[in-house]
Formats: C-alpha cells, structure tokens, sequence
C-alpha cells in the first residue's frame, strides 16, 4: 500500500546574527544522506503545522523557534518505494546560536543568506529556498 506524509521544514533565521541554519544530513538517513538540508519531520496524527515545525527544529537542533510564516510548499515521490511526501516550509527565528544536532545530523552552520546562494556546494533547490526567504520581512 502506498504511503503518505505531511512534514514540515524550518528555515531558521537567527535575529542576532541575522544568519541562517543549514544542516548536513548523516549518513545514516534514509532519504537523501550525507546532504544538507533544513530541520524537518513528519507531523504526528492531529499535530498542527505550528507545533510540527517547532518540535521538528527543537528534536534536530536544540533551538526553541518561532514559526512567522508558511511560504514554501512541495511534494517528494519515489515511486519505486510507493512513498509520498507533501512538506510546508516556514520561516522560523531565534535568538540563539546554540545547536544540539539530533542523530539525524552530523554538522552544521549558521550562514547569510548571499553566502549560502552563492556557493554550489549546496543543492540549487536549498539556494533557491534561502533566497525566497531572505526577501521576507523578518
């Protein structure tokens, strides 16, 4: 039977740095390792999106966030796994530094937003994201 999910990401802006979250995925996960991403997971039955996103980035990062706004959505399928996976991404701040990487993850860095878009070591979707996000009024 085919399988579906909804998660959510959080694009972590930090206010007093006023730099962004990347992570870099282990090697042990099961879609995409050893990549980098943003804190993510599956929302738990009757979970809002809201808690989803803030519980996502407190399990994988350490960091309490404030979700301000949903501006991102997308959907990932691998048909040879009848696996679907619908994802929200919202724009989260903090004021901390602070990272306590889940096991999920085995670094990370906080960069500005030219930083990130201009370098190709990371993937073009997660530039094209943080260059959506940096033009919102945070």
């Amino acid at each position: 039977m085919p399988e579906f999910g909804v998660a959510t990401k959080a694009i972590i802006f930090n206010l007093k740095t006023n730099k962004y979250l990347v992570l870099f995925k282990s090697d042990q996960e099961d879609i995409n390792p050893d990549s980098y991403d943003f804190p993510r997971g599956r929302l738990k039955f009757g979970e809002k999106l809201e808690e989803g996103v803030v519980r996502e980035a407190k399990e994988e990062t350490g960091l309490c966030v404030s979700p301000i706004q949903v501006f991102n959505a997308w959907t990932f399928v691998k048909p040879d796994k009848d696996f679907q996976l619908t994802g929200i991404d919202f724009i989260c701040t903090t004021d901390s530094e602070t990272v306590v990487l889940s096991s999920e993850h085995s670094g990370y860095e906080w960069l500005d937003a030219n930083q990130i878009i201009s370098d190709t070591k990371y993937p073009d979707w997660l530039r094209k994201t943080i260059e959506k996000a940096s033009k919102f009024k945070i």
